[in-house]
């Protein structure tokens, strides 16, 4: 998953667009236009990832570059995002290239330029719902019928009929039951992160302020977490006992956000019910 540059769009202005490419079968999982930003959040991200899921089921793993929207860049020892949790929540492992673009994430940057010929370039739109309209024909076309040189000339769901679901299923009403909080504790469990305190006694970690007291003022922790009492456990520099504090925004509400409605321009299949009534006919 990538964003696009910046593109100006004939009656739309300024858009940047996020894509979705399975880079086994070069299937284009989804395109999302996002009008009037030059910088994706990582809420925009999430609801283009909630639209892959619903079409083509949970993934094994989500590759992805070091964007501020989905990592922790200005710490030398990264706390993971929100939205890096909410993944591993659902089952959905997370790779962060090691090499900046075009020496990894090559078939996303080419992957860009095909949806800009084939949807958008040259072309104008009267509204967003218009735009993301073509994105979505154009996608379906290059998955049903556009030869892939790389395919042996076939499209990728001739290729890969398997492509069309990944057997994991996703459905935004069980997102919360979806949510496993014990893979997050035991992924949290197996890191350290390091902060230094404030002056004030405060100190950073994953967006959140915490108060570990003028007492370690200046002085740099070490952090790790404890998947059983759901605490930071802080090691002090020039201390021989550990203090805990208890970790902030590691709930199902905050990991999900505060949104979970869909684009009203893009039909999904409703989730039928797992069971019928008993009925006497």
């Amino acid at each position: 998953m990538d964003a696009q540059g910046v593109t100006t769009i004939v009656g739309l202005g300024k858009v940047s667009f996020i894509n979705v490419l399975d880079v086994y079968s070069h299937a284009s999982i989804d395109s999302h236009a996002c009008p009037n930003t030059r910088h994706p959040k990582s809420h925009e991200y999430q609801q283009v990832l909630r639209c892959a899921f619903i079409r083509y089921g949970l993934p094994e793993q989500v590759s992805l570059d070091h964007d501020s929207a989905f990592y922790d860049n200005m710490n030398a020892s990264p706390f993971p995002s929100v939205s890096h949790l909410w993944r591993i929540g659902l089952g959905v492992q997370v790779r962060f290239i090691h090499k900046k673009p075009p020496l990894e994430h090559a078939r996303i940057e080419r992957h860009h330029q095909t949806i800009a010929g084939q949807a958008f370039e040259g072309q104008i739109f009267d509204d967003e719902t218009a735009l993301q309209q073509s994105l979505q024909a154009h996608m379906l076309f290059l998955n049903q019928e556009y030869p892939t040189r790389a395919l042996d000339g076939q499209p990728p769901f001739r290729a890969f009929p398997q492509t069309r679901h990944s057997s994991r299923f996703y459905c935004l009403d069980a997102e919360e039951q979806l949510l496993d909080m014990h893979r997050i504790y035991d992924y949290l469990q197996s890191g350290r992160w390091f902060r230094q305190v404030s002056s004030v006694g405060t100190f950073s970690l994953g967006g959140y302020i915490y108060n570990a007291t003028t007492r370690f003022s200046e002085q740099i922790l070490e952090i790790t977490f404890n998947g059983a009492s759901h605490k930071l456990i802080c090691l002090p520099e020039k201390e021989t006992t550990a203090f805990q504090l208890d970790i902030q925004g590691l709930t199902k509400t905050a990991l999900m956000g505060s949104s979970l409605t869909l684009p009203s321009f893009t039909a999904y299949q409703l989730a039928l019910p797992l069971a019928y009534p008993d009925t006497t006919l």
